[in-house]
């Protein structure tokens, strides 16, 4: 019988793993554990008392496991170290998921708010019949660019080293610039893509004299705007929201601001007030004299032109800007497998190779579900409406919304949440420091303010007047002349929230 209850009992010890095994798990444990604590410390978006109880829980359980599993002497597998052993793996499992969650963030608020370089794209235009499609076809050619572009020498620099040697000529005007492609006088012009892009949208003939041959980048240092500290969480502020459907993406520094939001914050209140300017507003380019021109087209010199120019139209300082490009909906909504949107109106848009689009999107009246590219053509498309931009800044908020709501709505897309945070960081530009972002989500979380959302916006009626931007080229395009009782009642509504 006793050497019976001795052979038992090797058996049971045979099956416990040895303590080497747990000692590897516990300091797994620990690893996780530490990283874990480390990021959420870095990140700073919890309140400081959530991150010591984090903190706290996580060396409690890895003290109890290491006692169970480690310290303890040698003995029959019991199910307080079966327990343990589960406790120390969910542990690790949770650190390394909560970790990449963190860290994603991390890198999001990172990437937005720290760039200290920007781009332009130069697209190179040549007549509809010439069979150029790169740059080494251009060598020894005559190649014609702007001259009041302010990066035009990097821009000549750029092709005429990528070309292998160009002939280089400057023009004053656009007119001129294409011209030469008319006369012969040159091979190729070269100027903004976004510029020409919106050249080719204002000017329905464009496309059938003129295409791009290719695009082609070029990258400096850029010009940061003086900005005073904002208190996030305690006094109102101002924040200039710009959105752009450029085809370049947020890449391009100069991209028409196609949606601009003055977004009044006051966290005292918890109130937080939205200022629509329609695009093409007619107002006057900050720094310049003469002729105005479309809100929008203040993007084509830079999101700070676009900011300055709000500031003169409607009277008031904007701290801080926000740049979000709608180009990556197609990556973030397929990530998502589709949204649902809802339309009010029964369309459908072709497939238009111009336009980089490659399928037919039929959009029947009622919520259905969109894949990525026809979720990003609902949301620019403006002329089959017939109020036409207000139309189309609507459909750019189903957009969002479904995203939002497909993204919050099921665990499984929370789980795409770092692939999803990486597509999106490349749409998303801002000057808020990454301190501001994180001292007011830290604000929310500790808070949690429910916000009163209120929205009000500038109005006018449509008409064809001549513009700063494009005068030389075409006479007229489509403005909108603001209602001056709008203007002065969405300056009024500011000023009210910026009051504590």
């Amino acid at each position: 019988m006793p050497k019976n209850n001795k052979r038992n009992r090797s058996r049971l010890e045979i099956i416990e793993p040895p303590k080497l095994v747990f000692a590897i798990l516990m300091l797994g444990e620990l690893v996780t554990s530490v990283l874990l604590i480390v990021s959420l410390i870095k990140m700073r978006i919890l309140p400081a008392y959530l991150t010591i109880a984090a903190s706290a829980v996580l060396l409690t359980v890895l003290t109890f496991c290491s006692y169970k599993l480690v310290f303890t002497k040698r003995s029959p597998r019991t199910i307080t170290k079966v327990l343990a052993t589960i406790l120390s793996i969910v542990t690790i499992s949770l650190s390394l998921f909560a970790t990449r969650y963190s860290g994603s963030l991390n890198n999001f608020f990172s990437r937005i708010t720290t760039k200290t370089t920007e781009s332009k794209w130069y697209s190179v235009i040549v007549p509809v019949a010439s069979e150029i499609d790169e740059a080494s076809e251009l060598t020894g050619k005559s190649v014609g660019f702007l001259r009041a572009d302010a990066r035009v020498t990097l821009a000549s620099e750029g092709l005429n080293k990528t070309a292998g040697g160009i002939i280089i000529d400057y023009y004053d005007d656009t007119n001129t610039l294409l011209s030469t492609l008319d006369k012969n006088l040159s091979t190729a012009s070269v100027m903004e893509a976004e510029r020409f892009d919106a050249l080719t949208e204002a000017v329905e003939t464009t496309a059938d004299k003129y295409k791009v041959a290719f695009n082609y980048k070029i990258t400096y240092d850029k010009e940061q705007a003086e900005t005073t500290p904002v208190e996030v969480t305690k006094e109102p502020f101002i924040v200039y929201i710009s959105g752009s459907d450029s085809r370049i993406g947020i890449d391009d520094a100069t991209a028409r601001s196609d949606v601009n939001i003055l977004a009044v914050v006051n966290p005292a209140k918890g109130k937080i007030l939205l200022a629509t300017i329609p695009r093409d507003t007619y107002v006057q380019l900050h720094g310049t004299t003469g002729l105005k021109d479309k809100l929008t087209h203040a993007g084509l010199y830079g999101v700070n032109m676009s900011k300055a120019t709000i500031e003169d139209f409607l009277g008031v300082k904007i701290d801080r800007t926000v740049k979000v490009s709608f180009q990556t909906v197609i990556k973030v909504v397929d990530q998502l497998d589709g949204i649902e949107i809802f339309s009010d109106t029964e369309m459908t848009l072709n497939a238009d190779p111009k336009a980089g689009t490659t399928k037919k999107c039929y959009y029947p009246y009622g919520p259905q579900t969109v894949d990525g590219e026809c979720a990003l053509r609902f949301a620019r498309e403006r002329k089959k409406y017939y109020r036409g931009d207000k139309h189309r800044g609507e459909n750019q908020q189903e957009v969002l919304s479904g995203i939002i709501k497909k993204l919050t709505g099921s665990k499984e897309y929370l789980l795409k949440l770092p692939e999803i945070l990486d597509i999106a960081a490349d749409s998303f530009e801002t000057s808020f420091t990454k301190d501001e972002i994180t001292e007011f989500i830290r604000f929310q979380l500790s808070e949690g303010t429910k916000w009163q959302i209120e929205s009000v916006g500038v109005d006018g009626e449509g008409t064809m007047l001549p513009t700063f931007t494009y005068n030389e080229f075409w006479p007229k395009l489509y403005v909108m002349i603001a209602d001056e009782k709008s203007v002065e009642a969405t300056t009024a509504k500011i000023n009210e929230y910026l009051e504590n």
